[in-house]
């Protein structure tokens, strides 16, 4: 490898010397101007898009604000007076919602287009131009949600006449979303209040999601209700049930008795709504009685006796007022106070949804699985006998084992469901696990065979690519003047007879110069012929 990179060395460097020193400086000039213009263009391409998230009225507002995009590790950009933030045109759609969900209005859209119009245009046209543009925006900003594929948003704006009515109605907002993922009920809940603070509404009540195949994300008329975002009974009590299910596999499974637990649970949820006030009378510390409130008294004196006849009758006798112990005195007196004792007044609204403990009921299937192996069964001598293949079959079935009280104890003190209302059943599942040295089959020793076939050309390659080649040591031509000479020598000795059949050894080497050299026998001859011919 490093005589390979030694050798691509010298070929560039080869290559580079065939230049002429002009050549060589404008090849660099022109690879210094590409490199410049590729990191130029690729810092003008990497650098984000900002967008104004939102113009702050005051200092107090943009402090909150920093602190929200501080604490979702969102990145932005201030202005010099401090009040206007820009952010990266990808994370614009989650900063607006985060503000939102904060009931802080992001910077409002452009109605350029919404309100630019012929001197015809109505303002009922201009009015239906911005609903519509609002709601093409509404649906860009969520389509930029990780989760969501497409959105389609309408907002059916009141029509504002003048009077006092019109002005106090809210933004009834619809919106369908088309997941391509798990939304959850806090993102729908985010989502609901990003929209309500756009359109200017003071809570989420008019605000209604719905996924693509028309479940209910969200429901602003259950926004304020205990259920919370669950829009159905049937929803709420799902979620209660899986809540309690994780409970009972947590203690079950977590004391390692048992490897699997099945729950299956009849949970009755109460979502009857009840309202109760409690008046509580008391007076203060130190007091028999309460504040005076009122106070009246009434006093009144009459003397009375026996009296003549009435009328215009005339007194014939004279009369003289005698006592006669025959009139009456009369004096009466009437106090009154009313007083106000301490009041305390209770109002309590009953939770929706609650666990009717006494009617619920839940039920545990409990597995154990018990290992069989086969080594260990033959070392005890339990196969003592019988092969293991005959205590598989006759051990195969599961076995139904005793609950430990205290796992009743568990259970209803993790869920609030009386023990009385818990069943419990446990088996014990066997697993066999046949010896590991029963011996390879043909199979086995093939795919060994195999491995070590494929093993063994890998390092005749790797060998091969790695060993020096050896170099191949060059005959010398024979020349004309040595064939001539050698020639001339054979010619001079004495050679012994040959019989017809029979080749020197002077000859075989012509016959063998000739083939291997056609060539160099051509020349020869050529230069024969000329020295003939001169």
């Amino acid at each position: 490898m490093p005589e390979r990179l030694k050798q691509i060395i010298d070929k560039i460097g080869d290559w580079w010397k065939r230049f002429s020193t002009k050549q060589k400086t404008l090849i660099v000039s022109i690879a210094a101007v590409v490199v410049v213009a590729l990191i130029i263009l690729g810092m003008v391409v990497s650098r984000p898009t900002m967008v104004t998230l939102i113009t702050c009225d005051s200092a107090t507002q943009a402090s909150q604000v920093k602190d929200l995009l501080d604490g979702e590790s969102i990145p932005y950009e201030l202005s010099q007076d401090g009040l206007t933030f820009t952010v990266n045109k990808k994370d614009e759609a989650n900063a607006s919602i985060l503000l939102g969900s904060n009931s802080i209005p992001s910077e409002g859209y452009s109605i350029d287009d919404a309100i630019d119009g012929s001197f015809s245009t109505t303002e009922a046209d201009k009015t239906k131009k911005y609903q519509l543009y609002l709601e093409s925006a509404f649906a860009d900003r969520l389509e930029t949600i990780s989760n969501i594929e497409t959105a389609t948003v309408t907002l059916p704006i009141p029509e504002d006449d003048g009077t006092i009515i019109s002005q106090g109605q809210d933004t009834y907002a619809s919106v369908i979303l088309k997941l391509n993922g798990e939304m959850t009920d806090d993102q729908a809940a985010g989502i609901a209040q990003y929209i309500a603070t756009e359109v200017g509404n003071d809570d989420t009540d008019s605000i209604l999601i719905l996924d693509s195949d028309g479940n209910v994300l969200f429901s602003g008329g259950d926004s304020n209700s205990q259920t919370g975002n669950a829009n159905s009974q049937l929803a709420l009590t799902s979620k209660t049930e899986n809540a309690v299910k994780s409970k009972v596999k947590d203690v079950v499974l977590g004391t390692d008795v048992y490897d699997n637990a099945e729950v299956g649970l009849n949970l009755v949820l109460d979502f009857d709504k009840t309202d109760v006030t409690d008046h509580e009378y008391y007076v203060a510390d130190g007091q028999t009685q309460g504040y005076l409130d009122s106070e009246s008294s009434y006093e009144s004196e009459s003397d009375g006796g026996a009296a003549a006849t009435p009328g215009t009758d005339s007194n014939d006798d004279t009369t003289y007022v005698i006592q006669d112990n025959n009139t009456t005195h009369t004096t009466v007196s009437d106090y009154s106070k009313d007083y106000l004792p301490n009041e305390r007044i209770t109002t309590t609204t009953g939770s929706v949804g609650n666990i009717d403990y006494d009617q619920s009921s839940i039920t545990v299937a409990l597995t154990r699985y018990v290992v069989y192996n086969e080594d260990a069964l033959k070392a005890d001598g339990t196969l003592d006998g019988m092969t293991f293949d005959e205590y598989v079959a006759a051990n195969s079935d599961r076995v139904k084992t005793d609950v430990d009280p205290d796992f009743y104890t568990m259970v209803s003190r993790a869920t609030g469901i009386s023990e009385n209302n818990i069943s419990i059943v446990a088996y014990d599942v066997p697993f066999f696990q046949y010896s590991e040295n029963n011996g390879r089959t043909l199979t086995d020793y093939l795919q060994i065979a195999l491995a070590v076939l494929i093993l063994a050309m890998l390092g005749y390659v790797v060998f091969r690519s790695t060993r020096k080649e050896e170099a191949v040591e060059v005959e010398p031509e024979l020349s004309v003047e040595s064939l001539l000479e050698t020639t001339k020598e054979a010619e001079s000795e004495q050679l012994e007879d040959i019989g017809f059949n029979e080749k020197s050894e002077t000859r075989l080497m012509i016959e063998k110069f000739v083939d291997e050299n056609p060539e160099a026998v051509a020349s020869l001859l050529r230069n024969w012929l000329n020295e003939e011919w001169n």
